[in-house]
């Protein structure tokens, strides 16, 4: 989520709150059929085992990944494909940010990250590699022979990642280092086959399944280390401390290290909830934010399945950003007077553990799916802890009015929601649309079908696809099964889709 240009209008809303706080129907659409991968059977799912050690004073990562991958389709691979993200860094020209945030991102000036992939072997004999798209973004490996149907193969990467300066999902700042999208993670094949988008400036441009991982992480002593999974063990040795760490089912895995982190945590429901903070600021705010979170989305959506969540202040110039098990908080957030700011972003950061974590989508041709739906999510929590006449200032003073403001300006671009990142023309235009006008939608949704049929709908959505990815087409069933409403002129209105 990047929600910098909604903090000023979390403020407006602040100051007004403070006084208290069935049909299988085809759309015709290219992006919103049934996705091709829906097996979450344990046997299918890739395994990543990566042993990284990170060095401070060249701010590197030297790592080697080893990959089990099964071929779940019914082709032959001749190729298998990796998203490399952080060689989006590399060039001042082609970095992922949008008109005048890169002056906020690289407050020092342009510094330069990528990664260097070494070498790939498979059975121990080096196979061939390119490192090819646009930034340099892909790495396309050759197998020895192509990868039949059902056919397990292991290939192992050796790899070395730069870490730039810049205040962003990857980079380091004053107080932190935010080590995300750092390895070679494998792209996702689907019906439109291999899923090899490039890094947008605009939104999150990531697409994944879930797997499993197996990380051995070593680091200086001296720094605090968050990160997703659960910790098995540490051991300390030489100034270092090694980290070995599980995750099962996640879709990525980001760790963030600090010299300066206040570390505070409690339980809620079975899950340990860690609150990560620049010395101590807001500490308590914001793991009370947390807890709040997690009690109120595991009622209203269903159980959240990992053991432990955590919240953590980083230097990022963005409000937040969502990782599995693991958010990141802009620290300028917990410098604020006010505290409504950061439990919007809290709030909304943990509800996209509910939507894109556990139930994922293509964030790149369908990024409203989770968006909007996490942004709606932020009204549910506000109105479960506060009231619905909370919920409902919120969505009118900051929700209806970002979109209505967006409106004024371009009269011309207020068009339906569905549409993929390289179809919008800049950050006001896809956080318009996406987070604003997708939450009014799913609103308008929730009134047409009624409060216990809207409810019934989403806790279905839930546990019918998570751990796996869905699709708009996904959505509009599920809630179509649950209503005797037609919700099809809604869908049409408001995505700009027609029916076959």
């Amino acid at each position: 989520m990047k929600v910098s240009r909604r903090l000023k209008l979390l403020c407006i809303v602040f100051s007004v709150l403070s006084f208290t706080i069935g049909i299988q129907t085809v759309f015709d659409h290219p992006h919103i059929e049934n996705v091709a991968s829906r097996k979450t059977n344990e046997n299918l799912l890739t395994q990543y085992k990566i042993e990284a050690t990170f060095l401070e004073e060249s701010m590197t990562i030297e790592a080697k990944q080893n990959i089990a991958f099964k071929n779940n389709m019914d082709i032959d691979f001749e190729n298998i494909y990796f998203h490399i993200y952080p060689n989006a860094f590399r060039n001042k020209g082609q970095v992922p940010f949008d008109g005048d945030e890169r002056e906020f991102a690289y407050p020092n000036g342009f510094n330069p990250g990528w990664i260097e992939i070494i070498e790939v072997k498979e059975n121990n004999k080096r196979v061939y590699f390119k490192v090819m798209g646009e930034g340099e973004t892909i790495l396309r490996v050759s197998p020895q022979s192509s990868i039949k149907p059902g056919e397990l193969r292991e290939f192992t990467i050796e790899f070395e990642v730069k870490i730039p300066n810049v205040l962003a999902r990857m980079g380091y700042g004053e107080h932190t280092v935010n080590i995300t999208n750092w390895y070679p993670i494998l792209a996702v094949y689907d019906q439109y086959g291999w899923n090899l988008d490039p890094y947008y400036s605009i939104g999150d441009p990531f697409y994944s399944e879930v797997a499993n991982y197996e990380i051995i992480f070593n680091a200086p002593s001296n720094f605090v280390l968050a990160s997703t999974g659960n910790m098995i063990d540490e051991n300390k040795k030489n100034n270092m401390t090694t980290y070995r760490i599980k995750a099962e089912k996640v879709r990525d895995f980001a760790v963030i290290l600090s010299k300066d982190f206040d570390l505070q945590q409690s339980n809620i429901d079975g899950i340990t909830v860690k609150s990560y903070t620049i010395k101590g600021e807001k500490n308590k705010e914001a793991l009370q934010v947390a807890l709040d979170s997690v009690a109120i989305f595991n009622r209203i959506f269903g159980k959240y399945p990992y053991q432990q969540l955590s919240v953590v202040a980083c230097d990022f110039f963005l409000g937040g950003m969502e990782y599995p098990n693991l958010v990141m908080i802009g620290s300028k957030l917990y410098e604020m007077e006010e505290d409504f700011p950061l439990e919007y972003v809290i709030a909304h950061e943990i509800a996209h553990q509910w939507w894109y974590g556990i139930v994922g989508n293509n964030e790149v041709k369908e990024p409203w799916l989770d968006e909007a739906l996490t942004e709606y999510s932020t009204m549910l929590y506000f109105e479960e802890k506060y009231g619905e006449h909370i919920k409902e200032q919120i969505l009118e003073k900051m929700i209806k009015a970002q979109y209505d403001n967006f409106l004024d300006l371009r009269s011309d671009r207020g068009e339906g929601i569905l549409r993929s990142l390289k179809d919008f023309d800049d950050a006001l235009e896809y956080s318009s649309i996406v987070y604003s006008k997708g939450a009014l939608f799913i609103e308008e949704l929730r009134k047409e079908m009624g409060e216990d049929e809207f409810r019934e709908s989403i806790k279905e959505y839930y546990k019918m696809y998570q751990f796996k990815n869905a699709t708009t087409l996904d959505f509009y069933n599920i809630l179509e099964k649950n209503t005797d409403k037609d919700l099809r002129p809604i869908f049409e209105e408001w995505l700009h889709v027609k029916f076959e």
